[in-house]
């Protein structure tokens, strides 16, 4: 059994708890999108149930992996370069862009095969269909992965600029990047707030927490625990066992807050003032707080933790696959099945098959795109940078 989910790498020199919560948040985030789709043709209100925020998790842990790792780099040079900068960008964007242009085109062209109608949307390859605003046709679960490139694309950019062009020490750097990121980004939700979205309405909301201007100062949270982490170690290792259960309650205590609020008044005024600019803050905040002990969180050789890291690692497959390509083919079809039930017991059943078809299909592609697409792509970056000469 171990050997299905075992890929080859070396799980003792990772850090086992982030590979954790990017496990979970990846397997939460495709069932949270499989009952929000199926939930109405079964009676049930997706909404009613207090689940936890996903995207918060994998930003906030993403922020403080590659904030960590960018800190301890630069602080091995003299001083930062174009050739740093544009090394971080191939790193990142080798190993993002080309799986999930290739399944955006895929999706394209199975969209074409059935509409007769062939559109490039320009707005998905660019990542700009969420940039201020949601204008997504296609595709649009991946407004998360449109964050995190312009997140990747600007961290480097301004890191350079304030510490090689403007000559700021690199810690100084780091900690005014990630200001930045955090007070113009809330200061747009307050504009959006007031002047874009006045009716403060759910489906506002829902849109409101999709886009690039907006959520960016998530990730900055993660880059925030970084900082903490790398400068001050003593104090993050020294206060593990006490953060965890204050970050524990405080983000259990949003999410209730969020869910109570989601039930009482969802369809009427919902979004308060707090809903659109201090739950961002409050949420990945809290998750900070349970990084200094899931960093200490290690690998053992038994079958759960490996599920949980072959998991971890096909996630970026597993996100791109279960929704637009798998999921809806697998609705469609369920929506012709179900108009002939009438038993409510073979309704459930039948919506209990499709789940164990959708997650089924959906870990054997993903692990196939992984293993034959996305690993050998990502294998390349090295080389990459050696053909563009991109190593100092």
């Amino acid at each position: 059994m171990l050997s299905i989910f075992k890929i080859n790498t070396n799980p003792e020199k990772r850090y086992f708890g982030f590979d954790i919560i990017r496990a979970f948040s990846v397997i939460l985030v495709m069932n949270m999108h499989f009952f929000e789709m199926f939930s109405p043709s079964i009676g049930l209100n997706f909404f009613m149930i207090p689940l936890p925020d996903p995207v918060d998790m994998f930003f906030v842990c993403s922020g403080f992996l590659i904030g960590y790792q960018h800190l301890k780099d630069v602080h091995k040079m003299d001083k930062v370069t174009p050739k740093y900068t544009a090394r971080f960008l191939v790193m990142r964007w080798v190993r993002t862009l080309p799986s999930y242009y290739i399944v955006l085109t895929i999706i394209v062209l199975l969209t074409a095969s059935v509409t007769h109608h062939l559109d490039f949307p320009m707005r998905n390859y660019l990542f700009i269909q969420n940039l201020y605003e949601q204008r997504s046709k296609i595709f649009r679960e991946t407004w998360t992965i449109s964050i995190e490139e312009w997140f990747y694309f600007t961290f480097p950019v301004f890191f350079y600029i304030i510490s090689s062009l403007l000559k700021i020490n690199k810690k100084k750097s780091f900690l005014y990047i990630l200001i930045f990121y955090i007070i113009v980004c809330n200061l747009l939700k307050i504009y959006y707030y007031y002047y874009v979205f006045p009716n403060h309405n759910f489906g506002q909301w829902l849109n409101f927490r999709e886009f690039v201007v907006l959520r960016i100062d998530t990730i900055a949270i993660g880059l925030l625990g970084a900082y903490v982490c790398y400068f001050y170690e003593d104090f993050w290792e020294r206060n593990k066992y006490k953060f965890l259960p204050f970050g524990l309650v405080i983000y259990f205590g949003s999410i209730f807050f969020y869910w109570a609020w989601v039930n009482f008044l969802q369809g009427n005024e919902f979004s308060t003032f707090y809903h659109f600019t201090f739950y961002y803050l409050v949420s990945p905040i809290s998750i900070v707080l349970c990084l200094p002990y899931l960093k200490t969180i290690k690998f053992k050789n038994n079958f759960i933790n490996h599920l949980v890291l072959y998991t971890s690692l096909i996630s970026y497959s597993l996100f791109l696959f279960h929704l637009s390509l798998v999921m809806l083919i697998l609705f469609a079809i369920y929506l012709g099945v179900i108009k002939h039930i009438t038993d409510t017991l073979a309704l459930y059943a039948v919506t209990a098959l499709v789940y164990i078809i959708w997650l089924s299909l959906t870990f054997f592609l993903s692990n196939l795109f992984f293993n034959k697409v996305e690993l050998p792509i990502m294998n390349k970056r090295r080389w990459i940078i050696e053909k563009l000469k991109l190593n100092d």
